[in-house]
């Protein structure tokens, strides 16, 4: 009897021991938890979201021994990226962060994942995933930026075009090479996230600049950018000159004289022994007839020209068979010079600007307010007042002018009538 007993107790013994070494082992296969975010891969940054590095945390109720992290993509091997042997204390509870660095290298425009295999401490297991897409961002963009542009006389140049990123535009920077290379001379930034920016930016030139850049930032630090160039203009620009008719004895004229090379206006007080200086000169008829002469062809009215009691006589000799033609408009040639005046985008006076137009040939240009009336030598303020002068050099070739009437004043007496006008003048 007393051996059954203890045949029993042994029995029940193995049976506890058993179920308690049965329960250790359930609880020692409890599996790991990995928490993390679903992550991003942007391809053209390099760079992971949300947040700027591969991170999350590991729950495991064994310990970690090792930690390794595989990188995954549907068109080539997983590999390795990563691997850590958590200190003692990180073992149940480990933190990981996984640089960008690590696998930015790496083609990633397939990924799916990055596979975490975990060995514990007792040799036993765990595998899991941390989901990772790739995206390739539209990249910024201008458009309808100008390819070139001319500062007009004060200097200034209004830029227009368009900014756009899907991704939200941040910054539009302005440069020119003013000093050789480029420096940054502005910037415009933008907080509302905006997907379009019409851009209209006023430029003030600086000396020797020949390109202007912009460069475009968005929300993801892709950038884009545009080179506008500055054409070197071969000609001067003189703005609202006036000059007078003849003038009298007792109101000699200061300014019938236009001295091209210089820009300057000379009198008949101060003309006389700077004829050859002299372009063009001007004089009004007592029929109220305003007109541009040429030099040469002024001689049988030179004695208008007084200072006092002192008449002009100059050297025939010296003086420019300048030429004239007045630019109708109407002809497709004469059009795309108007239309080059009026868009600031005149950047030489050599023959090819003028090319189609037949070359100045006339002695005068005269002032005739009626556009009816407009011809080759007749001039309005309204519709056709450009007017090609063609000033002979002493070489044989010519220097190009082109002369805008703006306004002509009919005085009294006629001698003291007036014309304003702005002149480019080739270099």
């Amino acid at each position: 009897m007393m051996k059954n007993f203890y045949l029993i107790a042994i029995i029940v013994a193995g049976f506890i021991l058993l179920n308690s070494c049965k329960k250790d082992k359930t609880a020692a296969n409890t599996p790991d938890v990995l928490t993390a975010k679903d992550f991003t891969f942007n391809t053209a940054t390099g760079q992971t979201g949300p947040d700027t590095a591969l991170n999350g945390k590991l729950n495991s109720t064994i310990g970690i021994r090792l930690i390794y992290f595989y990188l995954m993509r549907s068109d080539k091997t997983d590999s390795l990226i990563y691997r850590d042997t958590p200190a003692q204390e990180n073992r149940n509870l480990y933190h990981f962060s996984i640089p960008t660095k690590s696998f930015s290298a790496a083609k990633l425009t397939k990924v799916t994942g990055v596979r975490v295999m975990v060995k514990h401490i007792d040799n036993s297991s765990f595998e899991g995933l941390i989901k990772m897409t790739a995206f390739t961002p539209t990249m910024p963009a201008l458009s309808d930026i100008p390819a070139s542009v001319l500062p007009d006389e004060t200097g200034k140049t209004l830029i227009k075009g368009k900014a756009s990123s899907e991704n939200g535009l941040k910054l539009i920077e302005f440069y020119d090479d003013y000093r050789g290379v480029f420096e940054k001379i502005d910037q415009i930034e933008l907080t509302k996230n905006e997907k379009t920016y019409e851009l209209s930016y006023q430029y003030t030139y600086r000396k020797n600049a020949g390109k202007i850049k912009i460069i475009i930032t968005d929300n993801f630090g892709l950038k884009a950018e545009s080179l506008i160039n500055i054409p070197i203009k071969s000609y001067v620009l003189y703005k609202d000159l006036t000059m007078m008719a003849h003038g009298t004895a007792s109101a000699p004229s200061v300014s019938s004289f236009f001295n091209g090379e210089a820009g300057s206006l000379l009198g008949s007080c101060n003309v006389s022994g700077q004829e050859q200086k002299v372009d063009f000169v001007t004089y009004c008829t007592t029929a109220m007839v305003f007109s541009l002469y040429s030099p040469a062809s002024a001689t049988t009215i030179t004695k208008n020209y007084k200072c006092n009691t002192q008449v002009w006589e100059p050297d025939p000799a010296s003086l420019k068979a300048t030429k004239f033609r007045v630019l109708i408009p109407g002809a497709a040639d004469a059009d795309r010079v108007y239309a080059a005046y009026h868009a600031n985008t005149i950047t030489a006076l050599d023959d090819q600007f003028f090319a189609g137009i037949t070359a100045p040939g006339s002695s005068t240009a005269k002032f005739d307010a009626a556009s009816a009336n407009q011809s080759a030598n007749v001039f309005n303020v309204t519709t056709a007042y450009l007017i090609w002068i063609r000033v002979p050099k002493p070489d044989g070739t010519f220097t190009n002018q082109l002369l805008s009437a703006k306004a002509v004043v009919i005085g009294n007496p006629v001698a003291v009538s007036t014309l304003k006008f702005d002149i480019f003048v080739s270099k």
